[in-house]
């Protein structure tokens, strides 16, 4: 392989509402590219950065950033998009990495508001070597302790270099995979790009709790009772809606995230456990 890792990275320069720590988006942005470039350095990357809508100055900072001697090992290119939004960037972000797949080992999909510790790539790459591990998320969701999401009967936790690992249903839009199962769910990834939402593009993927009818009795009493719409409507609407027969017919993949958390996504209610101590270890 030309290059160990291909990265599809999108950045907006508005700031989402709930976003966590900073008020102002480029001066966030400033940070995570930092972060980023730190987590790659010495890793053969080919890495495309997407702004969308983004003013001089954010292109300054990516050409700066990793268009030096300093990050040799990156291979770097920047493309501009008009303000297209959030679903449509997604699309070009597989639109990039399927150009790229032929030449990396494993893809990743980049979002401009996560903070990594120093060796959270090589800990993603790490884990996607063994079995079972289709795809692999940094973030250690709050979710899992809250209870938000309907909680697994049986969860499988394994051991790596870096870190413990378990198995999810469902992440954000940022995450790894290898290759050749990008190639292989190629299809089942393009339904957040048509305008579903995460739970969606990972509930037709994993199939978590999909033909669990208890679970979904669950969601939809939820729903009704108006006590959590947001998940029920990914389990009982989208996921069918998006995937359709692609639901009952394509193969379970599972997905894997870190204990601790390998990053921090700056969103209120996306803070994982100990975002502080990485942010200040990192």
């Amino acid at each position: 392989m030309k290059y160990e890792l291909a990265i599809a990275h999108r950045v907006c320069p508005a700031l989402a509402r709930g976003a966590a720590r900073f008020t102002d988006k480029f001066e966030m942005v400033k940070a995570t590219t930092a972060s980023l470039a730190s987590a790659i350095k010495g890793i053969r990357v080919r890495l495309v950065v997407i702004l969308d809508g983004c003013p001089a100055e954010y292109e300054r900072l990516f050409d700066d950033t990793f268009g030096g001697e300093e990050m040799a090992s990156v291979d770097y290119e920047r493309i501009s998009t008009s303000a297209i939004g959030n679903h449509a960037t997604y699309a070009k972000q597989l639109e990039v990495l399927s150009a790229c797949v032929k030449d990396a080992g494993y893809v990743y999909f980049s979002e401009d508001d996560y903070i990594y510790r120093r060796d959270a790539f090589r800990a993603m790459m790490d884990f996607l070597k063994g079995p079972d591990v289709d795809f692999v998320t940094p973030l250690d969701h709050p979710d899992r302790y809250s209870h938000v999401i309907p909680e697994r009967k049986r969860v499988e936790v394994r051991v790596s270099g870096y870190c413990h690992w378990r198995d999810v249903g469902t992440t954000c839009c940022t995450f790894m995979t290898t290759s050749s199962t990008f190639i292989k769910t190629r299809k089942l990834l393009e339904c957040y790009g048509k305008g579903g939402c995460d739970g969606t593009l990972w509930l037709g993927l994993t199939k978590d709790s999909i033909f669990n009818v208890y679970a979904t009795l669950g969601v939809l009493l939820r729903y009704l009772t108006g006590r959590d719409k947001t998940w029920a409507r990914c389990i009982a609407v989208s996921a069918w809606r998006f995937h359709k027969l692609k639901l009952l017919f394509s193969r379970h993949y599972r997905l894997w995230g870190p204990m601790p958390t390998l990053a921090v996504h700056l969103a209120t209610s996306s803070l994982p456990p100990f975002a502080e101590a990485l942010m200040e270890k990192d």
